[in-house]
């Protein structure tokens, strides 16, 4: 095999349909990611009809929380329908910077990472040299909470949560392409007789998510060479 040949192989290896940069990763995302590892759980209980079903989680805006947290009755979900208990909602109560793992950081975000991709204008192929910056370490807190009126159902809200979702402690969520770290916190009983005189139980579990913030709009191109013509002979004798 010729030396263009061999050239050309390695090129056309590194020019595959791969995402070389970082994708975004916002706090919305973070708040769809932790909604979706709970969903994911499964968790299901006999519902006020008799069956057993999966048991609706819903969330909340801090605007809504506030509206709701005293008052549940005629809860719907994003379709409108009625939601009868056992039921599940989630919303965030906070956010906050941390510590990055690494254990050092850059003042003022400043360009640290280096990423080359690979071009292809449909002659010539080439890279592009771009420089990321550091991400903002965050904390996120959310609260689960679950509302029913079984003390079973509470039973088993704690084994599936504990047992399925955070063995350990912690859960692991893929988000963007980037693994997500939560963490369970202890969870706290609130039983009372709302307006009507029914009782409820509802079980508040909080969740701490170590996130980070990625905005690709602030990733920035560096001016390189690449275009070179590279004309190579091969001689036999």
């Amino acid at each position: 095999m010729g030396i263009n040949n061999n050239i050309g192989k390695m090129l056309d290896g590194n020019f595959e349909n791969f995402n070389y940069l970082p994708q975004k990763l916002e706090l919305e995302d973070i708040d769809m990611g932790i909604k979706g590892f709970i969903d994911d759980l499964e968790i299901s209980m006999i519902n006020e009809n008799g069956n057993l079903a999966k048991v609706p989680i819903i969330w909340l805006s801090q605007e809504l929380w506030a509206e709701r947290k005293l008052n549940w009755k005629e809860m719907r979900n994003e379709l409108g329908e009625e939601i009868t208990r056992p039921f599940m909602t989630m919303h965030r109560s906070g956010v906050g910077p941390r510590t990055s793992p690494s254990k050092r950081t850059i003042p003022k975000k400043l360009k640290f990472t280096y990423v080359k991709t690979p071009k292809f204008d449909g002659t010539l192929k080439g890279y592009d040299i771009w420089k990321i910056p550091q991400p903002v370490w965050i904390d996120s807190n959310y609260v689960l909470s679950l509302y029913t009126h079984y003390m079973v159902d509470v039973n088993k809200f704690y084994e599936m949560i504990l047992s399925e979702g955070y063995s350990d402690g912690q859960g692991y969520m893929k988000i963007n392409g980037y693994f997500i770290r939560s963490m369970i916190e202890d969870p706290s009983e609130n039983n009372k007789t709302d307006i009507s005189e029914e009782k409820i139980y509802r079980i508040d579990v909080p969740i701490l998510v170590h996130g980070k913030l990625v905005d690709p709009t602030k990733f920035e191109k560096i001016n390189t060479i690449n275009k070179v013509l590279i004309k190579i002979s091969e001689k036999r004798r």
